[in-house]
This record gives C-alpha cells, sequence and structure tokens, in this order.
C-alpha cells in the first residue's frame, strides 16, 4: 500500500486539530437551524441543565425545528439552590472543531421570548476548566418577543467572581468551540425561550445598529410645563419653587418659549407635581459649567441628598456627564452610574428622559437608552428609599456656569401605576401639609465625583444599550 508523504500527514493531522478560520468571508454562519442539506450536518446542540441542588431545574426535551431550538422548563430555589441554569449549548457545525473568529468584532443572534426575560450569552472556547467554571466571556441580553440582535464582540467579559482566571473575548475567538445561551433566574412561571440563527459578521461590513428608544403609548402626559408664558417672563411659581443666589438673577422665560436658568439658580417642583414612578421627558441645552437635573426624595424629616435618596437625570461637572442613583451604600458604587457623552446637535438641545417603575429605572439620551438598573440589583437599604417617599424635580445651575436654557419638561404616568402613585403621593402630601415642612433643599451642585469606572475599550462606546448590573456583568436592552 502506498504511503502518503510524511509532510502531508502532518498538514493533515494539523488541519484537523487546528482551529478552522472564518476570516476570509464578510460572516460565519454558526448556525441556522435549517434543515441541512445532504451531507452537511447540524449543528451538535445540547441540553443545559444545572442547579447547585438537585431538584431546582426540571427540564423539557430540546425542541429543535427548522430554524431554531425551542427552550422549556422550570428553575427554582425549592431545595436551596443559590444558581441555577436551563438553556441551550450549541457547538461548532465543522464537525466539532473550533472556529478561528479573532477577525470578526460582531455577534448576530435571534432569540425569542414570550415574556420578557433576560438571557446570558457565552462564547466558550476549548479549555474543560474555564467551561467547567463558567469563565469564558459572557453578556446578560434582555429579551422579549422576537429579537435579532447584533451586539458587539468587545462587550463580552468572563464572570466577575472569575476575577483572574477568566478568558477574555480576545483570549477565546480564536478558539470558539460553541455558543451558550441559558435562563438563571427562578420563576413561578414555566421558563421559554427560542434561539435561532447565530453568526459571527465582520464589523468592517455592518456595523451594529444603534436601537432608538420610543415612547410607550401607555404613557399618559400627567403634568408638564412649556414654558410658553411669553406675556409675563416670569415662572410659574404654583408649580416651582425658585431657588437663586442673594443679589443674583432668578429663573425667567426667555419669551420663546424657553425656560432660562442663571447661574447660581434652582428650580424645585412644588408638591402638586411630586412623583412616584413615571416618565420625564426634559429638552434642554445644558451650560459650560455645571448643571444637574435630578428627582430627589422628599422625605417629612430633614434629611440631606445621600439619605432622602436622588434620581439623577443628567448631571454635568465641566466636561464631565453622567446619570444614575444615588442613596444610602451605593452613590459611590459604579454599577449604579454611567457616563454619557453627547453627539452635536445643530441648535445646542438635547433630549433627557428616565422611566421608573417597580422593576426598573431606566434611563435615555436623545432617544437612545443609556443605563438601566433592576430594582432586584438594588441592595436592600438602598431599595426603601425608593419606595418610602415621592420624589420631586430639581433643576439647578452652578456659581459661575453660563445659564441653561429648556425647551419644556413633561412628566407621564401609566394606567396601572397611577392609583398606586396617587396613594402614596396623597398620603405624603396630607402629611407635609399637616407638618408644614418645607421642601428639601437642592444639594450643591458641586460635590466629590463618585469613582468612574475604569475606560472601556472604544468600540464599547458604540453600545449604547449595554452597562453593567451590580455584579459587573454586561447587560444589554
Amino acid at each position: 500500500m502506498k504511503r502518503a508523504p510524511w509532510y502531508l500527514a502532518a498538514l493533515a493531522a494539523a488541519w484537523l486539530s487546528a482551529p478552522a478560520r472564518g476570516a476570509d468571508a464578510p460572516s460565519v454562519v454558526w448556525a441556522d437551524f435549517r434543515t441541512a442539506p445532504a451531507g452537511r450536518p447540524r449543528p451538535p446542540v445540547n441540553l443545559l441543565q444545572i442547579s447547585e441542588k438537585p431538584g431546582d431545574v426540571a427540564a423539557d426535551p430540546l425542541g429543535v425545528f427548522d430554524g431554531g431550538v425551542r427552550v422549556s422548563g422550570r428553575l427554582s430555589r425549592a431545595h436551596g439552590s443559590t444558581w441555577s441554569t436551563l438553556g441551550v449549548d450549541v457547538g461548532a457545525g465543522r464537525g466539532g472543531a473550533a472556529i478561528d473568529l479573532s477577525a470578526f468584532r460582531n455577534l448576530r443572534i435571534r432569540l425569542v421570548s414570550p415574556v420578557e426575560q433576560v438571557l446570558r450569552i457565552r462564547i466558550k472556547g476549548t479549555d474543560t476548566r474555564l467551561q467547567n467554571t463558567g469563565c469564558y466571556p459572557v453578556l446578560l441580553q434582555k429579551v422579549r418577543g422576537t429579537m435579532d440582535i447584533d451586539i458587539p464582540l468587545a462587550v463580552f467579559e468572563p464572570e466577575p467572581y472569575c476575577a483572574g482566571n477568566g478568558a477574555s473575548i480576545a483570549q477565546t475567538l480564536p478558539a470558539v468551540a460553541s455558543v451558550e445561551v441559558t435562563a438563571n433566574e427562578p420563576s413561578e412561571e414555566p421558563v421559554r425561550f427560542e434561539v435561532g440563527r447565530i453568526e459571527f459578521s465582520n464589523a468592517a461590513s455592518e456595523a451594529a445598529p444603534v436601537p432608538r428608544e420610543t415612547r410607550d403609548a401607555a404613557w399618559r402626559l400627567a403634568w408638564a410645563d412649556e414654558f410658553d408664558a411669553a406675556a409675563t417672563g416670569r415662572v410659574d411659581e404654583k408649580r416651582w419653587r425658585v431657588h437663586k443666589a442673594p443679589g443674583g438673577a432668578g429663573p425667567q422665560l426667555d419669551g420663546n418659549g424657553r425656560l432660562l436658568l442663571p447661574p447660581a439658580s434652582s428650580l424645585h417642583v412644588r408638591p402638586t407635581g411630586a412623583m412616584v414612578y413615571g416618565r420625564i421627558e426634559l429638552r434642554a441645552k445644558l451650560p459650560a459649567g455645571n448643571a444637574r437635573v435630578s428627582l430627589q426624595g422628599a422625605p417629612l424629616a430633614s434629611l440631606d441628598w445621600l439619605e432622602a435618596g436622588e434620581i439623577t437625570l443628567i448631571e454635568k461637572e465641566g466636561a464631565d456627564l453622567g446619570l444614575g442613583l444615588n442613596a444610602p451604600g451605593i452613590s459611590d458604587e459604579p454599577a449604579f452610574h454611567a457616563s454619557v457623552e453627547l453627539t452635536p446637535s445643530d441648535d445646542g438641545f438635547h433630549r433627557f428622559s428616565l422611566e421608573w417603575d417597580p422593576v426598573k429605572i431606566r434611563w435615555a439620551v436623545d432617544d437612545v437608552a443609556v443605563k438601566a438598573v433592576l430594582r432586584a440589583d438594588v441592595p436592600p437599604g438602598a431599595r426603601d428609599v425608593f419606595e418610602q417617599w415621592p420624589f420631586l424635580l430639581n433643576l439647578e445651575v452652578g456659581p459661575g456656569a453660563e445659564p441653561m436654557l429648556v425647551d419644556h419638561v413633561r412628566i407621564y404616568q401609566k394606567d396601572e401605576l397611577a392609583a398606586v402613585s396617587r396613594a402614596r403621593v396623597a398620603a405624603w402630601k396630607t402629611a407635609y401639609d399637616s407638618l408644614n415642612v418645607a421642601a428639601p433643599v437642592a444639594r450643591p451642585v458641586a460635590r466629590p465625583t463618585p469613582p468612574r469606572a475604569a475606560a472601556e475599550p472604544a468600540a464599547r462606546t458604540r453600545v449604547v444599550t449595554c452597562e453593567r448590573n451590580k455584579f459587573g456583568l454586561m447587560m444589554c436592552y
């Protein structure tokens, strides 16, 4: 029998053991779950069903159909598990061999969920130890309905508990063995979701889209000031408490439908505008100096801003812009704050909005989502602050700054939240009126800046829908 030359055998062995390369194409389809042509096997698909204590995960058989794979089952903590996982692991279709995806920038994936839930997407390599410890890079993605998602790979990171033992995305991409999608939150209802086409694409061929926020039609206008009382030029003091520096100018209307806030001045919404849950929209031109727009807690006792709590729509300190939550124990936590970069506009105005409901608080700038904090991620001591009393909107400009111009302020409410809000505000207002307590005094604009997270890679700045939760994991919306 004639044998092949030794160097051909060596090349063949190297090819079979080395990762396949996908760099020559604009994209690599990892799995599409379509009926495979003759001779081409479907990608290996494995059910993941793991919990810390036996019995806390119950899984139905995977439903592989033409176009996707369906996961269903139950997750609980009934037997004492602090973590549990239900999902699917989709291996490489090329006979299970790892694939070199280091030339690609985006992961495209179709996810389907009948209810809103957070799914974990993990990109795994060939190291068994890292697979078993869950220390390959991961991303949290909120899903509801059918979503075709384009995610920059730069936002994938190993779990914080892995510390220096996890693999970065740059270390993982040269030899990708599988893509894992799992649900991890216990629920009284069955867990169901589907995974469809998975593709790795080259950022040079198509950049990730920037999702735009649209206001849910269920939000109804409950309170507004359009600042169009040009006849008087004065702020409506039935709606606002006016504060100004001694001898300084106070807030006024410019006659063109805009509020002008001079340096060292502020406006505080009167109790008629107090809110518990809702949506705030504000269109403003920020000054060159310091300024802040926030919801400040309105307790009946005299507390400082930290104890009362604050939800910052936007805060400007020199060239730095940010937003987030301030409350006992979390004011210095980067997980509850975000930096903001404004895209230049023709007139210098920008739209800042915030949605607050019993489950989450979500921020957007110029109709682009930039931050979300889930109630479950807020420590109980800080969470209580946002459940004890209403909040009042505050606009302020620091000393020495340019004036801030505001086009309008609008507060919206949903029918299902209105009853809760009315009851809490009414009880608070009755006690407020009986005690005749003055409105909380706005804290000074100048304050120590909370420590900011380390600078992130440039690629991440394009992903305006991703941010870290309290565990340091990236979550996308």
